[in-house]
């Protein structure tokens, strides 16, 4: 069933780009709009005794003082 905040999930794997809506665009002050795309990778940060490890996932963009605005609904 999907969320509210499904397109701002990230995970390992998970590509990023486009316009992301909260809840599907009924909160619009929350939408995002991304110029680029992000492929998400996690790595190993630490591993841990047995098959425990603990990992991160980071994302590194360029901040664009120019904050393209996301498009009006009609």
């Amino acid at each position: 069933m999907p969320t509210g905040d499904e397109e701002f999930h990230i995970h390992h794997g998970r590509e990023l780009s486009g316009i992301l809506l909260w809840a599907g665009g009924s909160f619009p002050d929350n939408t995002r709009v991304l110029r680029g795309a992000y492929t998400l990778a996690s790595r190993t940060y630490t591993q841990l005794e047995g098959p425990s490890e603990f990992r991160c996932l980071a994302v590194f963009i360029t901040p664009n003082p120019a904050r393209p605005q996301p498009p009006h609904e009609a």
